[in-house]
């Protein structure tokens, strides 16, 4: 539960989300690095290694019970990563669920292990705008995507400005 929002939860990725996951990973596969689809079998056996990888969370969004996103991080070259970041039902966007989702998801890594977080993510993918809504900024340009890098944004009081 998130406390501004209660009724927006995240919870782990479980067997049970599988077909959904690899539905939208399909739908949306232009926006990720693989893009080719994925069988049923294909997500069976990335769920098997998954879940005996340490520090590497799948997290599903669910708003009022309806599940409608997902988003990945895991501890990786000692730093947390990011991926997987789907809204995989269009109703649920603009509404800041995601982000709020996310800013949880963020928060929540840190208090386990106080690293950067970093992302990859194609040149062309509508998102690299909404990480940096999120505090991400860009330190790297490669031919076809961006490296991002997680920088908090602190409010300063305004008797410091």
């Amino acid at each position: 539960m998130i406390s501004n929002t209660p009724t927006l939860e995240l919870r782990a990725a479980g067997e049970q989300d599988l077909e959904k996951l690899r539905l939208w990973k399909n739908q949306q596969k232009l926006f990720f690095f693989h893009q080719q689809d994925i069988s049923a079998e294909q997500q069976r056996q990335w769920f098997e290694g998954f879940v005996k990888r340490p520090y590497d969370l799948l997290i599903m969004t669910v708003y009022d019970g309806k599940t409608f996103g997902c988003m990945g991080i895991r501890w990786h070259d000692g730093c947390w990563d990011i991926y997987n970041v789907i809204l995989g039902d269009p109703a649920f966007g603009r509404r800041g669920l995601m982000g709020q989702a996310f800013d949880a998801l963020l928060g929540y890594a840190l208090s386990l292990k106080q690293a950067p977080i970093t992302l990859q993510v194609l040149k062309y993918n509508p998102a690299v705008g909404w990480y940096q809504k999120h505090g991400f900024t860009i330190t790297e340009e490669r031919f076809d995507h961006y490296f991002m890098t997680y920088q908090p944004v602190y409010s300063v009081p305004k008797e410091k400005q």
